[in-house]
């Protein structure tokens, strides 16, 4: 009995005394909280003896958070968590060091244990609201902040709901609920730049200058508050004070990325766009996927004249749009951008290639009901319509031009017309007159040699050559004459030309003639030859002694 007494008496003075070096070491900590890292390396000493201490695992984490190393206060948190699974605020301390980390997803689960454990806990709720917003879950972050409000409609759950509001770009809602939380706690600092930024973003200049002017009232040194006012000003076309509130605010914070961005705004719009270019530059080297800053830079450099560049950043932009929250916004000012920075004001170019036109004439048989019409045209921008005759032809994008085929309907059709034009609505018309022509077929009649009634021609057994003789005639100008294969020379000015021709006839047994006319209609003839065993006399050519037509065979084309 008196051994059991000691023992007792002995873990009683432990635990004391470790109660005691705990609390030294928190005194020890809690008096460097200016300097974090020395109290870190306090608590690691401490925590290698008590790895499971609470409070030292807590305030390592806190420490730890202070220093932005949050990797390690997770780590510390969880191990809270494991060490007490049913205690709501460690949860929601693990889910706050989560979200500052970029763990959205694992933050979120976290918080939803923590008010799971307590459906009252605010700051827990007000948490998820934040992580919601930041994971683009806005419609599951209104439901959240609905319902945070029946737990209890405090200032900052008011300005919450704004927040997502403004998400939503619900905008009087927003001011609605911004306004409640500047009610509730009329020192709510963050809701008044709130409302003064909603202001600015439906330009009420005096409305965003009086919300500012509250917010500057209860912090003069605020650079959101500044920043805020500054849009007011520049609402106002009052530049001056607009570009010394935000440089104010660059002062007192040099890396503050809102206010570098709205002073290149401001630059921007008082043409000053090389001092843009600076402010734009020194917010993307702080934050580079700023897709704002990246939009004002290309704008800037297109001020400044310098196109190709302005180009550059938004097709950068449309790059980064495509898993980018606000793609639609993003790609929207892009193309707007890249369409009017390419504007030009030269008209399309446009060429037929089927049927050629003579200078702006289109020879079409008088016959004929339709044409087809094939084409090219060459421009250095999208082509936004091609009509011909009325009705409207697609084109296809070949090789950098355009190419178009369209069947045009001819009833009593004297012209073509065709408009074309590109997205820049530059108009390019043209006028090809319709020029009938016949459709008959030229008619070959020979005056030497000879044809018998069958058509045949007798030559004498041992003639090598045939001299030839005849006309053409036709409603048209004839624009080759072929013998044999070869054509003949003839006066393609005269009516019904003449022409002659001496053809080879060894071995030969049949020989033919092509007559075509100007507009491709195509007479051929084909003459059978027959020679006698013994030469025949009186073959010389028989001046105006017509020979024949009916021919052997006939082809016409």
């Amino acid at each position: 009995m008196k051994c059991a007494g000691i023992i007792f008496l002995f873990c009683i003075c432990v635990v004391t005394a470790r109660a005691q070096d705990v609390d030294a070491v928190l005194h020890a900590a809690d008096s460097l909280s200016a300097q974090p890292q020395k109290a870190v390396e306090i608590l690691n000493r401490a925590l290698a003896t008590d790895p499971d201490s609470e409070e030292l695992l807590k305030v390592r984490a806190e420490a730890y958070e202070s220093l932005k190393q949050y990797d390690q206060s997770v780590a510390d948190y969880k191990r809270l968590t494991q060490l007490s699974p049913d205690e709501e605020n460690l949860w929601y301390l693990l889910g706050h060091s989560q979200y500052k980390n970029g763990q959205l997803t694992d933050a979120l689960k976290s918080l939803n244990r923590a008010t799971r454990l307590n459906p009252k806990y605010l700051p827990a709720f007000h948490a998820r609201i934040q992580v919601l917003l930041q994971l683009n879950q806005n419609d599951a972050a209104l439901k959240v902040s609905d319902s945070t409000l029946q737990i209890g409609e405090t200032a900052k759950t008011y300005y919450l709901q704004g927040e997502v509001y403004s998400r939503l770009k619900s905008w009087q809602k927003a001011g609605w609920a911004y306004d409640k939380a500047t009610k509730i706690d009329k020192g709510y600092i963050n809701a008044y730049i709130a409302l003064a930024n909603i202001a600015a973003n439906t330009n009420k200049s005096q409305e965003t200058l009086e919300a500012a002017e509250s917010a500057l009232g209860i912090d003069p040194d605020s650079k959101e508050a500044l920043i805020a006012r500054s849009r007011g000003f520049a609402l106002s076309k009052n530049y001056t004070d607009a570009i010394d509130d935000v440089s104010y605010a660059i002062k007192l914070d040099p890396d503050n990325v809102n206010a570098l961005y709205w002073r290149g705004i401001y630059y921007r719009d008082t043409n000053k766009p090389q001092d843009a270019i600076r402010d734009f530059e020194k917010a993307l080297k702080l934050q580079p996927d700023n897709w704002q800053a990246i939009a004002g830079r290309a704008d800037a450099y297109a001020r400044a004249g310098d196109k190709k560049t302005a180009l550059e950043g938004y097709r950068k932009l449309l790059v980064m749009a495509a898993d980018h929250p606000e793609k639609d916004a993003i790609t929207q000012l892009s193309n707007q951008q890249i369409f009017e920075l390419s504007r030009e004001d030269r008209a399309p170019t446009l060429a037929l290639t089927d049927p050629k036109p003579e200078s702006f004439d289109i020879q079409v048989p008088d016959n004929e009901q339709s044409i087809t019409i094939k084409g090219k045209i060459s421009d250095e921008s999208p082509i936004k319509s091609l009509v011909i005759n009325g009705q409207t032809v697609p084109v296809t994008p070949v090789g950098g031009d355009f190419e178009f085929a369209s069947i045009v309907k001819l009833e009593n059709a004297q012209e073509i017309q065709i408009e074309v034009s590109d997205v820049y609505h530059n108009i390019n018309q043209v006028v090809y007159h319709l020029v009938r022509n016949e459709t008959g077929k030229p008619q070959i009649v020979l005056f030497t040699p000879k044809l018998s009634e069958s058509g045949v021609i007798t030559l004498g057994a041992n003639e090598p050559t045939l001299y030839i003789e005849g006309k053409v005639t036709d409603e048209s100008s004839i624009a080759s004459i072929v013998v044999d294969g070869k054509a003949v020379d003839f006066d393609h000015d005269a009516a019904d030309p003449a022409f002659s021709a001496i053809v080879d006839i060894n071995n030969k047994t049949l020989f033919s003639i092509a007559v075509t006319d100007r507009f491709g209609n195509t007479t051929e003839q084909t003459y059978t030859l027959e020679k006698l065993a013994t030469a025949v006399t009186g073959t010389e050519p028989a001046a105006n002694a017509p020979a024949v037509v009916p021919a052997v065979e006939q082809a016409s084309h």
